[in-house]
Formats: structure tokens, sequence, C-alpha cells
């Protein structure tokens, strides 16, 4: 008996965790990662998981039945709710459709699904408390069921991000939580009266939750890990785009062009300000398309967060080599470890669909640019924002810039609202705070000699 109730605290612990990572990582693409996501996620977790103590430490009999009713529900609201086909539509419908805002939705659906989940996982601890020797301590035997638990939670936090997703992918996480509880449901079974038809319904359940997971992923992701959500789709016109979160992050045109933006940049650095030889750094790889054409005798260094992509990017998009160095680090960490110094840097990155993490937009993050920069060096940046300075997000992002590089050429690509594609492109130069005035105008004088100095 008890060596069972090590395994059930255990297991709970492990898959308790497990679910709340899966659940910012099934979000991502739609919500975001940003600290109010996941705090919101938290808190919701949290929450429930202190109902469900309270709750499991309210029964009185019949907790092997309890514990395998709450582990059956766990399994189906895991398998079905984690599932990427449910929460793609579950967006689509209440963000497209319903027209709830943002922060609504994600409300929504985590008391939906997540909500439940930790409640019935939250009354483990409480019910197995009740299968101990009740000739211990209540502190004895509340100490030991929380150091198993615990001890299964680190398990399920280092195991879920640094092997799973990484190895088997996201689809094959939530199978294997669900494979988890159904042990537990079977191995508990002979105390709470487990039947034959019930054990089929459970398999052929999981087996519907092993369909709907990774069947599904396996048709609409070349791969899946802790980072991204990775397509490549082709259109009939011989486009292919490389997705990443449900963002179309790169285009591939027949003669090997890029997005407009893209080959907006390529036009001003190779073309029209005759880049070459010089050291470029690119932050956000995508799909390595700025020098899909070659990098015209530059040395670039690709930096993106994820290790995996450079290959993800020549197996199923560029089908080649990329042209340039690559570095799978977080920018932050790159910028502040590296030594190196470039002549060009261009941030372009975007964990879905427009946002940028909040970390790569901060005037401390421009700062550890300008200081990789050479004198007279370039910055350019790709912000997906109003181009007539609507709202707060635009106007905030501009002061962010300006105040470590103080003059920026600013190319919208074009003027739709809320978001539109505007290029900064800022050399590194010290701010100068002369101004004209009616009675102190040297205008004409500048002007002339600027002209001279070309």
């Amino acid at each position: 008996m008890l060596q069972m109730l090590f395994v059930i605290l255990l297991l709970e612990g492990f898959i308790t965790i497990s679910v709340e990572i899966l659940t910012i990582r099934q979000l991502l693409p739609f919500f975001g990662g940003s600290v109010v996501i996941t705090s919101i996620i938290i808190g919701i977790f949290l929450l429930f998981l202190a109902l469900g103590y309270w709750r499991g430490g309210s029964y009185q009999q019949d907790f092997f039945k309890q514990l395998r009713q709450n582990f059956t529900f766990s399994m189906l609201w895991i398998g079905i709710g984690l599932s990427y086909t449910l929460i793609a539509g579950f967006y689509f419908i209440t963000t497209y459709q319903a027209k709830f805002p943002f922060l609504l939705s994600l409300s929504l659906y985590l008391l939906l699904v997540l909500a439940p989940i930790v409640y019935w996982l939250g009354q483990t601890i409480p019910l197995t408390t009740n299968l101990f020797n009740q000739q211990q301590r209540v502190s004895h035997i509340s100490g030991r069921a929380l150091f198993l638990s615990t001890i299964g939670s680190f398990l399920g936090a280092l195991l879920t991000s640094l092997l799973l997703f990484q190895y088997v992918g996201v689809a094959w996480t939530v199978v294997i939580n669900c494979a988890l509880l159904l042990m537990l449901i079977i191995y508990i079974g002979g105390h709470s009266e487990l039947s034959w038809l019930q054990g089929l319904s459970l398999l052929l359940a999981f087996l519907f939750i092993m369909i709907l997971n990774v069947d599904a992923e396996n048709v609409q992701f070349k791969r899946t890990n802790s980072y991204a959500n990775y397509q490549v789709i082709e259109s009939i016109e011989f486009n292919k785009l490389f997705q990443i979160n449900q963002s179309s992050s790169s285009q591939l045109t027949a003669d090997k062009k890029g997005f407009p933006y893209i080959e907006f940049i390529r036009n001003l650095l190779f073309e029209q300000l005759n880049v070459q030889y010089k050291t470029i750094l690119v932050i956000g790889a995508g799909g390595f398309t700025l020098t899909a054409r070659g990098k015209n005798h530059n040395e670039v260094t690709y930096v993106d967060i994820d290790p995996d992509i450079k290959n993800l990017a020549e197996t199923y998009f560029l089908h080649q080599p990329i042209e340039g160095s690559f570095v799978g680090e977080d920018a932050r960490s790159y910028l502040k470890r590296s030594t190196g110094m470039f002549d060009v840097i261009l941030s372009d990155v975007y964990s879905n669909k427009a946002t940028i993490p909040p970390s790569l937009l901060t005037v401390e993050y421009f700062q550890a640019m300008a200081n990789h920069l050479n004198p007279g060096g370039l910055l350019i940046v790709n912000i997906i924002a109003s181009p007539l300075f609507r709202d707060d997000y635009a106007r905030i992002v501009f002061n962010s810039i300006h105040a470590v590089f103080p003059y920026c050429a600013l190319i919208p690509l074009n003027w739709q609202y809320p978001g539109a594609n505007m290029i900064y492109v800022c050399p590194k130069t010290v701010a100068d705070q002369r101004i004209y005035r009616d009675d102190s105008n040297t205008a004409t004088l500048d002007f002339f000699k600027s002209h001279q100095n070309q």
C-alpha cells in the first residue's frame, strides 16, 4: 500500500507541473509568452490548485474511487483540452467570430480547461493522506505527501521542457501525461472496482487522444519543441512560407526573394548603401531569407533562441545550407556574452504573429546592440505597429529606440492600422541638442557645409 501511495504522489506531482508548462507552451502561438500572459496562467493554476486541496480534504470515504474518478476526468481534459486542434478552434471562435477581448478569451480558456484539471489533480494529496497509517502524526503524513508530490513536480518541470518537448515534441508530451494517468487509473483499479467495460472505454479514449494530438501534429507541423511550432506551406504561386507559431516568419519565391520588408532591407544594405566586406548581425533568424540570394561578400551572423531552427530551415524551407553562421542562443544572453563588433545589426524578432518578446523592446536591449556596433554602424529594426502612432505601443517603442539612437529614418512599408511593417534605420551617432531659432539660424550655412562634405 505504501509503495502505491508513493507512486501516486510522485506521478501526480509530475503531471500537475507538466500540465502547467504544457498550457504555457500550447498557448504561446496564440496569446504569446509575455510576463502578463504567464502570470495569468500561473495565477489560475494556483487558485484552482488551492481549491482542489480544500475539496480533497473534505472527503470522508471511497478515497480510491475518488482518485480514479479525478484521474479519469483529468486524462480526458488534458488529452482533448490541451490538444492543438481544440486550442486553435477555441481561439478562432472566441477571437475572430465572437470578437472577445484578448484577455477575456485567454481567461475563458483557462477556466474551462486548465482550472478543472488542476482542481481534480489538486485533490490527490489530501485524499492520499487518508490512506497512510493513521497512527502516525499528521505532520509526518502531510510532510511525506508534500515531499513526494514536490519531487514529482521538480522532475515534471525539468523533464517536460528539457527532454519531452525537445525530443518527442509537444503532442507526444500531452499523450505521455495521459498515459501516466491511465497507468494510475489501472494501478488503483483493484481498490476502486474498475470493470472491464470501464477499462476498455479508457483504452479507447486514450487511443482517441493519441490520434487527436499526434496525428494532427504530424499533419500540420514539421516539428514542435519548447520554442515553437514549425510549418512550411507551399502556395500555388510557387511561394513557400516558413511559419513559426502561427506567424508567417519568412517567404521564399521561386527566385529566392523574401517578404517585401526583407527585400527592402536587402536592397537598402546591398544596393543603395553598397554594404560589402562588413560584419552583419541578424537577431531573429526566421527562414534566413536575408541572405538566401547571397550575402554580398559580408560576414553574416544569425542569432536565434531556438538551436533547431537552422536545421529546420535548411531541410524543409531553403533546401540548401544557410548563407552565414548561426548561433542558437537568447538574444540578450548573446549580446551580454559576446565581444564581437558589427557594422550592421538587424533586429527582427517575433514570438508569434505580431508580438515581439518584451525583453527585446527595452532601452537596455537597444543599448546592448549599440554597444556592439562599430563607430558609424547601423541599426535596423523591424517593428509591426501603427505607422501614425495611434496607440501607446507604437509611441513607446519609438521613444525606447530614440532614447539610445537619437537619429533614425523611419520608413513605413504601408499605412495600415493597427499594424504595418515600420523599418527603423538608425546610425550610431551622438545626439546634438542644437536647434534653429528665428534669432539664431545657421540653417543655410549648415546646408552648404553638409553638401561640401559630400
